[in-house]
């Protein structure tokens, strides 16, 4: 599982430049919000959470101490682990200033909607362990909603806007069941992030969630 820590920098992020005007603080808030929409890391974290009181150490057990657990845990909440994708649509907005408005206009067109579902479907599958039917859906979404989705995930003008929030695994082509895989992959690699800055803020060791092969288990 592919590991994107929450305190990564966005990779080919180039300098604001000279003589653009800042987006005002609402549209920047605006970007932020539906960057939550269409990754749900907070819903996803929520939702393992209440499923096992053990989570994230459920594997360990013994392991760790109660008030490690407890701390972990509670670094992981909805609203802590979105704050993180707040920072970076700032961080966005603050190095192309000239792309929020775009940027908003693609996801308020149907592709934060889908892709949020999307995810949540997949997510639900890897939680519950029962199987979804991921051309059900893709049926259920409206022919511009996958326009959006689809413009956002395979266009070049939006590949700074996809490694801001993470996503750069969904540019790539694929049935549905590939993209419907791509997106539980996706799901799971952005939990780790969150999950190991709450380990450091807690002072727990990462260690034991790697395998022999150095892979996160």
């Amino acid at each position: 599982m592919a590991a994107i820590v929450a305190g990564a920098g966005l990779a080919g992020c180039a300098p604001m430049g000279t003589g653009m005007a800042a987006p005002s603080t609402a549209r920047v808030d605006r970007l932020a919000a539906l960057f939550v929409q269409a990754v749900p890391v907070g819903w996803m974290v929520d939702r393992v959470a209440a499923r096992d009181t053990q989570w994230p150490f459920q594997k360990y057990p013994g392991r760790y101490t109660p008030t490690q657990l407890a701390c972990t845990r509670g670094e992981l909440t909805a609203d802590k682990v979105s704050a993180t994708q707040h920072a970076d649509a700032r961080a966005f907005a603050r190095r192309y200033p000239d792309r929020v408005e775009e940027s908003i206009q693609v996801l308020e067109s149907g592709a934060a909607e889908a892709m949020g579902l999307l995810m949540r479907a997949g997510m639900g599958e890897a939680i519950s362990g029962r199987k979804v039917d991921a051309g059900s859906v893709m049926r259920s979404l409206s022919a511009g909603q996958l326009r959006a989705f689809n413009e956002l995930g395979e266009g070049t003008q939006h590949t700074e806007l996809r490694q801001a929030m993470r996503i750069d695994e969904l540019a790539s082509g694929g049935s549905r069941a590939q993209t419907h895989q791509r997106g539980v992959r996706l799901g799971q690699s952005l939990l780790v992030g969150p999950m190991l800055s709450a380990m450091e803020r807690c002072q727990v060791s990462p260690g034991t969630l790697f395998d022999k092969a150095g892979t996160l288990t």
